[in-house]
């Protein structure tokens, strides 16, 4: 019942202009970084952000989660509003690089909070394929399958079915939407530094690209401030990757999505669990709370 109210809830949202729905994500940001909503991303900010004060933090947590509860806030529009807006609402930058020649396309991209406008509007420029793992509610899945297969050319594929599906879509000629910073447990994963802590980061960009010969173009979706939308960069497709050097060709991965968590500081999925999975069996959780903040 209460998934159904909040899907009319968006419903009803996404008749409104970015301006209100903008101004509604400050005003429940200021309420939930007070919470225990808050703490997975004051945990990651006192981590990765050593040098800033503990106001200056909680200040980027209410930043961060203003601009995550207003892309939750225009998920209504990916849903129902026609095709025309949402190509107006998301613009591209040097487009020119998501050409690879005839070569098959992986774009790399990090976890910000415009993933999901940046995949649909991909998805409507590209032949595309995803590979994700379902969400936990049925009924929100089936909304995020029905926006991609209605506004593109989108395959999704779940984690669970393994890589041939992905691999042979890619080499079929669907460009692959690829997000790699999350934490799937020491299992098939390298321990990478990320922001100076060692962080669980699966290999799966490299073996793909060595597999299917693709060009890895990395791209990154910003929130426009000022209700202007949002903007996909594209950058050129990066030299001698795969490299050989596994270890290596990782911590290039996750020196890039670094380098742009820390240009967009407030838009980086700071609320999922980046460091759960720890290198030494004896270590503390590092989500525990309560934990030294200051």
């Amino acid at each position: 019942m209460g998934t159904r109210v909040g899907l009319v809830f968006l419903w009803l949202l996404h008749f409104l202009p970015l301006a209100v729905l903008e101004m509604l994500a400050r005003f429940l940001a200021a309420i939930a970084v007070h919470t225990r909503f808050a703490r997975t991303t004051l945990i990651n900010l006192h981590a990765c952000f050593p040098e800033r004060s503990s106001a200056e933090r909680r200040i980027l947590a209410r930043h961060h989660l203003a601009a995550l509860i207003r892309s939750v806030l225009e998920l209504g529009i990916l849903w129902w509003s026609p095709r025309a807006r949402i190509e107006q609402l998301v613009r591209f930058k040097h487009l020119e690089h998501a050409e690879a020649g005839g070569r098959p396309v992986i774009f790399l991209t990090p976890h910000l909070v415009g993933l999901e406008m940046q995949g649909a509007r991909m998805g409507m420029q590209f032949r595309g394929v995803g590979f994700f793992t379902p969400h936990k509610n049925a009924l929100i899945d089936s909304h995020i399958r029905e926006a991609r297969n209605r506004l593109g050319d989108v395959v999704m594929l779940e984690r669970k079915k393994g890589l041939r599906p992905l691999i042979r879509a890619i080499q079929e000629g669907r460009h692959l939407y690829f997000l790699p910073d999350m934490d799937f447990g020491d299992r098939d994963s390298i321990f990478a530094p990320f922001f100076g802590i060692p962080a669980a980061t699966v290999p799966t960009l490299p073996w793909l690209a060595r597999i299917t010969g693709a060009a890895v173009i990395p791209c990154v979706c910003r929130q426009l401030p000022r209700c202007q939308g949002y903007e996909v960069e594209f950058f050129p497709a990066w030299d001698n990757f795969p490299s050989g050097d596994l270890d290596e060709d990782v911590r290039r991965m996750n020196a890039f999505i670094e380098t742009q968590a820390r240009r967009l500081p407030e838009q980086y999925f700071w609320s999922h669990k980046r460091f759960r999975t720890r290198p030494g069996a004896g270590e503390p959780y590092f989500y525990r709370w309560p934990q030294p903040l200051d």
